[in-house]
């Protein structure tokens, strides 16, 4: 007999793990641009990270006392796109690889930049 089947259940993902690969064989001028391209994307983060909580301040203020709403989770939406795009950009610049944008992303997400979405 085979053992029943188990119900369905939701996957969840674990940590990412670091990269097993080397980091690639860069000309002294071409890591300069990596770096700064990586300090650039970090600091757009940084400033995300930053409107996000300016957001959550903004909605726990009530959109009455204010007098407009927050519409926090659209305007994250929004940068988020930005900092998507900016990061295609630095792959297909060749300034970062796939596995250095990765790693700033999921620097970030452990920070919070999706946490409180809907």
């Amino acid at each position: 007999m085979t053992d029943p089947k188990k119900p369905p259940s939701l996957r969840t993902l674990g940590a990412p793990s670091k990269p097993d690969a080397t980091a690639p064989e860069r000309s002294e001028a071409d890591q300069t641009l990596a770096t700064k391209a990586t300090e650039v994307l970090k600091q757009e983060f940084d400033k995300a990270l930053a409107l996000k909580e300016k957001l959550a301040g903004e909605a726990a203020a009530g959109s009455e006392e204010k007098g407009r709403d927050a519409r926090t989770a659209e305007k994250l939406r929004s940068l988020v796109a930005s900092l998507e795009g900016m990061s295609r950009f630095a792959i297909a610049m060749g300034l970062l690889t796939p596995a250095e944008n990765r790693a700033v992303w999921a620097e970030y997400m452990g920070k919070g930049l999706y946490e409180g979405w809907r």
